[in-house]
């Protein structure tokens, strides 16, 4: 999902007259700040961080017959928590991920194609991007304070193919601009667990810039 989003930023990167780098040659390079939750928020709430990384994509673009390089630096975080599969026995299925991408605004406007989607249509790219979630349905909305402000949490049910059986499960999605950057949270378990007041205790825990 990542590689695809940040082609689609580099695509339009490229078309923006506004952006002097590309126009002089030199390396235009745009980099997110790293977004993560709380210690107490895990503490409480059982998860733990699996991963906390800066991935950067490099692409060389023609521009005006010209080769020019573009540098953009995302950032992501993880946090599982184990739950009873049933007959799967005990995984680490309950998670949220964390994307902080540049809103790379160049002449005062952003230039990211996540800043102006909505959460039904970052899912639906989601989908496109994995084999392993179908069957996606809409939900329903519910408000969560994060960073200060009321942001829009939307709930998707779905299945996923989990060592070759079919769970049903249930999706948080939450995508805001916020410090420049665009922070998409997508939060993911088992249908059959009720883990809407950890995700909101994770959400509500946010940090951006990570302190």
């Amino acid at each position: 999902m990542r590689t695809g989003l940040l082609t689609a930023l580099i695509a339009l990167l490229v078309v923006s007259s506004g952006c002097v780098g590309l126009i002089t040659g030199e390396t235009v390079a745009f980099e997110a700040e790293p977004a993560s939750v709380d210690d107490a928020a895990l503490e409480t709430t059982g998860y733990d961080e699996a991963r906390d990384e800066a991935q950067t994509l490099t692409r060389n673009v023609s521009v005006v017959g010209q080769e020019r390089t573009v540098r953009i630096t995302n950032h992501v975080a993880e946090y599982n928590r184990s739950v009873d599969l049933g007959p799967l026995g005990e995984l680490e299925f309950a998670r949220l991920i964390l994307l902080s991408t540049p809103g790379a605004t160049v002449a005062g406007q952003s230039l990211n194609p996540l800043a102006s989607q909505s959460n039904r249509q970052l899912v639906e790219r989601l989908i496109q991007r994995t084999e392993r979630v179908s069957d996606v349905q809409a939900e329903g909305n519910r408000t969560v304070q994060i960073l200060g402000e009321d942001r829009t949490v939307s709930e998707f049910t779905g299945t996923s193919d989990v060592q070759g059986q079919e769970i049903d499960i249930r999706l948080h999605v939450a995508s805001f601009e916020h410090e420049g950057d665009v922070v998409v949270a997508v939060a993911v378990h088992p249908e059959r667990i009720d883990e809407r007041d950890r995700v909101d205790t994770l959400l509500g825990a946010i940090q951006h810039p990570s302190s």
